[in-house]
């Protein structure tokens, strides 16, 4: 691997990064595991293969901030639940059936579906931790995919439904010390933990950010979520002095413009699930909101029990749904639109770079960068719904799906080549996932088809 140099040649590059900026048509150099050129031409070093990206878009890969991969041998299954009946189906009665072998089928069929999309890192928010053995499986799941991960390390499922339940954090050292020893390898450690909103223990917060302040790990937390959002979170946070530049706020949709700019002021990260927050209620996704205040959001699939797995669909409803409320107030006003201030460049900022950062790993990923790891993807246009090229940046934002994914690279070694994942057996992956939804569809009564949906349940005021 130290050895090998890979140059994609011929390709419109977009970089993400300001300094490299966009080539309309560019080589990417690859030794090793990192970036070592970007430049419009660069002669072929010797013994390097040469990948002729002539009808290509050459880009980061793109960066999931927040899903719960777990549940993806479930996937579709709450489509047409609302956010109650999900706690009830999914955490209720899914989840506290889950064996170790589960969690490990899901967390790697999910990640190679995240892989295959041009996703190259995933922050895994596993509320999965039943047993060590179920934290066990997670991160080999994930280990086993390739991909670059962060794994969340989240508290037992069943006590999303049992808000005095307190949670020491107490195997989360074991972990560290097991697999994350070093911060160099391709998985890291977040903490997980239920927050405020979901718990009526105040010392149980306050455990978890000084659990992970005392690893040194980062912490990526719910907040702002439809009806459970309006319990003032954030104000419960800042009032102990828990807010820092080392969490991630993921959803946000409820909490107030004082408790978004309060973030920002204390440096957080944002982490906003589009599609999800429409369709379950969360609240409008607060893109505008965020950009208002001063900080730039990332973007999450959060949970593929309900929509589909890949960035492409979460960057257009991102963009769609923060225009029809921007175009909407012109109308209202009897006013236009002079312009269209968040672009496809803004969104795919979003998806790449700025999910680096909430991560905590710009230093490493997100862009095009010579000295960065090489997480890169190659975008055909070639096909129909891509050619011409004539505006790289929409193209990719607008108008690509996952069928555009040719090749897919994670510190530089290929993960997908010519529209096909490469060094890993998918059949294993869907045998294992199949014979894990067979039993616990079986063990909880569940049925395919879409015609099962649990009894929902009324937040108490």
């Amino acid at each position: 691997m130290a050895d090998q140099k890979v140059l994609i040649k011929g390709g419109v590059v977009v970089s993400v990064d300001p300094e490299v900026g966009d080539l309309p048509r560019g080589d990417v150099l690859i030794e090793g595991s990192r970036i070592s050129d970007v430049a419009p031409e660069i002669e072929t070093p010797q013994g390097a293969e040469v990948i002729d990206a002539s009808e290509m878009i050459v880009m980061p890969g793109f960066i999931d901030t927040h899903r719960h991969t777990w549940q993806t041998a479930a996937r579709s299954i709450a489509a047409d639940w609302t956010l109650y009946q999900y706690f009830i189906g999914v955490l209720g009665t899914l989840g506290p059936q889950y064996r170790p072998e589960d969690v490990y089928a899901s967390n790697l069929l999910g990640t190679l579906e995240a892989l295959d999309s041009g996703i190259t890192t995933l922050l895994d928010w596993s509320h999965i931790q039943n047993s060590p053995e179920h934290t066990d499986a997670a991160i080999e799941g994930l280990k086993d995919s390739g991909s670059r991960a962060v794994f969340g390390y989240g508290e037992p499922v069943f006590h999303w439904l049992e808000q005095d339940r307190v949670h020491d954090f107490a195997d989360v050292r074991r972990v560290k010390n097991q697999y994350f020893s070093s911060d160099d390898g391709l998985i890291t450690l977040a903490i997980a933990p239920r927050g405020p909103e979901f718990t009526s223990s105040v010392e149980s917060t306050e455990n978890a950010w000084r659990v992970a302040r005392d690893l040194g790990v980062r912490i990526t937390v719910h907040v702002g979520a439809g009806a459970f959002g309006q319990a003032r979170s954030i104000r419960q946070l800042d009032d102990r002095g828990l807010l820092g530049p080392d969490t991630t706020y993921i959803h946000g949709s409820t909490l107030t413009d004082e408790e978004l700019k309060r973030i920002a002021e204390t440096g957080g990260t944002f982490s906003i699930a589009p599609e999800v927050e429409m369709h379950m209620g969360h609240g409008f996704p607060p893109t505008r909101r965020v950009l208002e205040v001063g900080a730039r959001p990332s973007i999450s699939i959060d949970v593929c029990t309900g929509i589909g797995g890949d960035m492409f669909g979460a960057m257009r409803s991102m963009l769609s749904m923060q225009r029809a409320l921007d175009n909407q107030s012109h109308l209202e006003a009897g006013t236009q639109p002079e312009r269209l201030d968040i672009t496809t460049r803004d969104v795919l900022g979003f998806a790449t770079i700025e999910g680096a950062r909430a991560c905590g790993l710009e230093h490493k990923t997100g862009s095009l960068t010579p000295g960065k790891e090489a997480d890169v993807v190659l975008i055909r246009t070639d096909l129909p719904n891509l050619t011409p090229v004539n505006h790289p940046v929409a193209n990719i934002v607008l108008a690509a799906n996952t069928s555009n994914v040719d090749s897919v690279f994670v510190a530089g070694r290929p993960i997908k080549r010519d529209g096909k994942l490469v060094n890993v057996d998918l059949a294993r992956a869907r045998r294992l996932a199949h014979e894990s939804r067979d039993y616990l569809f079986e063990s909880t009564g569940m049925e395919t088809g879409g015609g099962w949906a649990p009894e929902s349940f009324q937040v108490a005021d």
